[in-house]
C-alpha cells in the first residue's frame, strides 16, 4: 500500500486546482453552504472548458495561468451582476449547512475510492485497454505543443483539423505541470477525483434536490452514489472512457439546476440558488460536460424529458388558468423537442456494428438487477429503487422521476437486447451503439428513486432506534437519537449496497489493469524498457512501433515520438508500407525509414490489445524480427526489444 503514497501530490494538485478555479465564482455570487460547493465545482470545470479555447486564440501556451486568469476574470464580471444573479450574505438555515452533505459525499466517495484501489492495485497502473494509448499520449501532446483546445488534438489525424473534446486531457496536463507527476500518476489522480469527489458531490446534490435537505435524505444520497457499480467504477475500466466518465459525473450538477428552474421535487428548498445562478449553473455545466464528451447533451435531454413534461402539465392544469404561463410552457416544450431533434441529427458518431446479445428480457433483467453488463445482480440496490418508485408514484409531484429512470433503462435494453437495425442505430448512434456506455447511464436515472427508497428505510430505522431507547429508559434526545440511527442505518445500507454489485465491479475493473506477462497492452517488461529508452536513444528520435501492443506508450511514458500513437487513426500511408516489410531489408522500406527520419524500432511481440486482430497485420514487419538483416538489437527486457536500423544502405 505504500506505493499509493506517490498518488498524493497529483491528487492534492487536482483538488487544489479545482478549488482555486471554483472558489472565486462562488464567492462572487455570495453563495453559502453546500450550494457554494456545487456551483464551485461546476464553475471550475466550466473554466477548464473555456480557457483552452481562449488561450489558443490568444496564442498563450497551456498552463495553470490561463484557467486561473479566466476564473478571476469571470468572478470580476459577476461581482457587479450579483444583484441579479447572486444572493445576499446570509447564514444558511440548518438543512443547508456544509458539513452534513459534505460528510455524506465523503462517505460515498470513500467507498468508491476503496473499490478503485482494490481494482487498480498500484497508483501508476495503466489501463490495458484500446483507448489508453490515445488518452495518455494526448496528454503528452498537450504538454509538448502547449495547446489543449478541442481542435488542437490531432493525435489520431496528424495535420488535420478535427474536433475532439479535450477537457479531460487538458486537466491531466495541468496536474502533471503542477505536481511533476508522471502521466499515468496524474491520470489516475484525476480519475480518483472525478469518481470519488466530483461524482458523489453531484449525486448528493441531486438526491437532496429530489428527496429534500433533511439529514436522512442527505445521508442516503451519499450511500447511493456508491451503490451502482456500472458508474463510475465500470467506466474506469471499460474503454478506457475517461472523457465519457467525466461528462457523466458532471451531469447531476446540471440536473440540479434544471429541477430548480422547473421547481420540481425539493430542489428550491435543498440548496437554493437565485434564478440567475440557476441559469449560470445549467449553462456552465452543460458547456463543460459537453466539452468533456458531447454525449452529456444527449443524456441530459433524455433525463429531462419527463421533468419538462411534468412542468408543462402543471402549467396547463393550474386553476385558475394562466394563459401566459401555459403559452410559455408549451413554447419551452417545443424548443425542447427541437433541441432533441438537433442533438440527434448533429451528434452522429461512427456506426459500430455492436449488437445486443442478451435479448430484450435478459437485458431488462440486467437493468433491473442494477449491474448491467457485469456479473451477478445487486438486488439490495434494486429494492431501494423499487421502494423509491412506489413512493414517487404516490407523490404526484415526483412521478416524473419514474420516467427519467425508465427512459435511460430502456435505451440500455435496446442496446443490449436487440439486433442491429436502422431504428436501433437511429436511437443509439450518439453512443456508438455501445451498450457499455448506456449501462453507465442507468445510475443517473435510478439515483433519485434509490435515494427516495433509502431515505424511507433510514426513517424507519430512526423510528425504531427511538422506540428502543424509550423502551430501555434512555432519554430519547433528538440529537443523540439521530446520530445513533444515522450511524446504524448508514452502516447497514452501505454494507448492503456494497455487496455483490461492488464485487462484480471490482472484479471487472481489475481485469483491465492486470500488469503481468499476459497484459493486453503494456507488460511490465515493455514498461521497464520504455522507461530506460533515454539510456540508448538520443532525445527527440522518433520510434517505429506497433500500436496494437504497448509500443505507442513510449510517447506518454518517455516523451519519445512514435510513428503511430493510437490504434485507430489516419496516418501517413508510408508508415505501414515501411512497417510491413522492414524486417526483410526491402529497399523501399529503408528509403521510407530515412524519409520519416526513423532509426529505432520497438518490437513488443504479438500480445495485442485486441487478440488476433487483422488490423495489426501492417505492422508484422517490425514484430518478432530477431532475424532481420537490417535491425540490430540495442536493449532487451524479456520479450520486449529495442532495435536500431543499421543495415539499410
Amino acid at each position: 500500500m505504500m506505493s499509493w503514497v506517490a498518488l498524493a501530490p497529483p491528487l492534492l494538485a487536482t483538488l487544489a486546482l479545482l478549488a482555486l478555479l471554483g472558489a472565486p465564482v462562488s464567492l462572487a455570487l455570495r453563495l453559502r453552504g453546500y450550494a457554494s460547493l456545487v456551483v464551485g465545482i461546476a464553475a471550475a470545470f466550466a473554466v477548464l472548458a473555456l480557457s483552452p479555447i481562449l488561450a489558443s486564440i490568444l496564442g498563450i501556451p497551456w498552463s495553470p495561468i490561463p484557467p486561473i486568469a479566466v476564473s478571476f476574470a469571470l468572478a470580476l464580471i459577476l461581482l457587479p451582476l450579483r444583484r441579479w444573479v447572486g444572493t445576499r450574505w446570509q447564514r444558511p438555515s440548518r438543512p443547508h449547512r456544509l458539513r452534513v452533505p459534505l460528510g455524506s459525499a465523503a462517505l460515498g466517495g470513500a467507498a468508491i475510492a476503496v473499490a478503485l484501489v482494490m481494482s487498480m492495485k498500484s497508483a501508476d497502473a495503466i489501463s490495458q485497454t484500446y483507448d489508453a494509448n490515445f488518452h495518455l499520449n494526448a496528454v503528452r501532446q498537450i504538454l509538448d505543443l502547449g495547446g489543449a483546445a478541442p481542435y488542437d488534438l490531432d493525435l489520431a489525424a496528424p495535420g488535420q483539423s478535427v474536433f475532439y473534446p479535450a477537457l479531460w486531457h487538458g486537466l491531466v496536463a495541468l496536474v502533471v505541470q503542477l505536481s511533476g507527476a508522471s502521466i499515468p500518476l496524474a491520470t489516475n489522480a484525476v480519475l480518483f477525483v472525478v469518481c470519488a469527489v466530483v461524482w458523489p458531490i453531484g449525486a448528493v446534490a441531486l438526491g437532496r434536490a429530489v428527496a429534500g435537505p433533511n439529514a436522512r435524505a442527505t445521508l442516503a444520497s451519499g450511500i447511493v452514489a456508491a451503490a451502482f457499480p456500472s458508474f463510475p467504477l465500470a467506466l474506469a475500466g471499460y474503454g478506457v472512457l475517461y472523457p465519457n466518465l467525466l461528462s457523466t459525473a458532471l451531469i447531476p450538477f446540471m440536473l440540479v439546476a434544471v429541477l430548480q428552474l422547473l421547481n420540481l421535487g425539493r430542489a428550491r428548498w435543498s440548496d437554493p440558488l437565485p434564478p440567475g445562478t440557476r441559469w449560470l449553473l445549467l449553462l456552465g455545466t452543460l458547456g463543460a460536460a459537453s466539452l468533456a464528451h458531447p454525449n452529456a447533451l444527449h443524456v441530459s435531454l433524455l433525463w429531462c424529458a419527463f421533468p419538462v413534461l411534468a412542468a408543462v402539465l402543471r402549467a396547463v392544469r393550474r386553476r385558475p388558468a394562466r394563459p401566459l404561463a401555459i403559452a410559455g410552457a408549451l413554447s419551452g416544450a417545443l424548443l425542447f423537442i427541437v433541441a432533441i431533434a438537433v442533438a440527434w441529427y448533429i451528434g452522429r458518431t461512427g456506426d459500430n456494428p455492436w449488437e445486443g446479445s442478451r435479448g430484450p428480457i435478459g437485458a431488462a433483467i440486467d437493468a433491473l438487477g442494477s449491474t448491467p453488463r457485469l456479473e451477478g445482480h445487486a438486488w439490495p440496490v434494486t429494492l431501494l429503487i423499487l421502494i423509491g418508485a412506489v413512493l414517487a408514484w404516490q407523490r404526484r409531484r415526483l412521478r416524473w422521476a419514474l420516467g427519467s429512470a425508465a427512459i435511460l433503462a430502456l435505451f440500455f435494453i435496446v442496446a443490449y437486447g436487440f439486433p442491429e437495425s436502422a431504428w436501433r442505430t437511429l436511437l443509439l448512434n450518439p453512443w456508438y451503439n455501445d451498450s457499455w456506455r448506456l449501462a453507465s447511464l442507468i445510475s443517473i436515472g435510478a439515483l433519485p428513486l434509490a435515494v427516495l427508497g433509502a431515505t424511507a428505510l433510514l426513517a424507519i430505522g430512526w423510528i425504531g432506534v427511538r422506540r428502543v431507547l424509550a423502551a430501555t429508559g434512555t432519554p430519547p434526545r433528538r440529537r443523540r437519537t439521530l446520530i445513533v440511527a444515522a450511524a446504524a442505518g448508514a452502516a447497514f445500507l452501505l454494507a448492503a449496497t456494497q455487496g455483490a454489485g461492488a464485487y462484480a465491479g471490482v472484479q471487472y475493473v481489475s481485469t483491465k489493469y492486470v500488469a503481468g506477462e499476459d497484459s493486453q497492452l503494456l507488460s511490465p517488461d515493455e514498461r521497464a524498457l520504455i522507461e530506460r529508452l533515454s539510456d540508448h536513444v538520443p532525445e527527440g528520435e522518433t520510434l517505429a512501433n506497433n500500436p496494437w501492443n504497448g509500443g505507442a506508450l513510449a510517447y506518454a511514458l518517455a516523451d519519445y515520438p512514435v510513428l503511430v500513437p493510437h490504434t485507430g487513426g489516419t496516418y501517413d500511408p508510408r508508415i505501414t508500407e515501411m512497417t510491413s516489410t522492414l524486417e526483410t531489408g526491402d529497399s523501399q522500406a529503408c528509403t521510407i525509414a530515412d524519409e520519416l527520419d526513423v532509426s529505432y524500432v520497438l518490437d513488443f511481440g504479438t500480445r495485442y490489445v485486441f487478440k488476433n486482430t487483422p488490423r495489426a497485420e501492417p505492422f508484422e514487419g517490425i514484430t518478432d524480427v530477431e532475424d532481420s538483416p537490417v535491425l540490430t538489437e540495442v536493449d532487451r527486457e524479456g520479450d520486449a526489444v529495442l532495435y536500431e536500423i543499421t543495415g539499410c544502405p
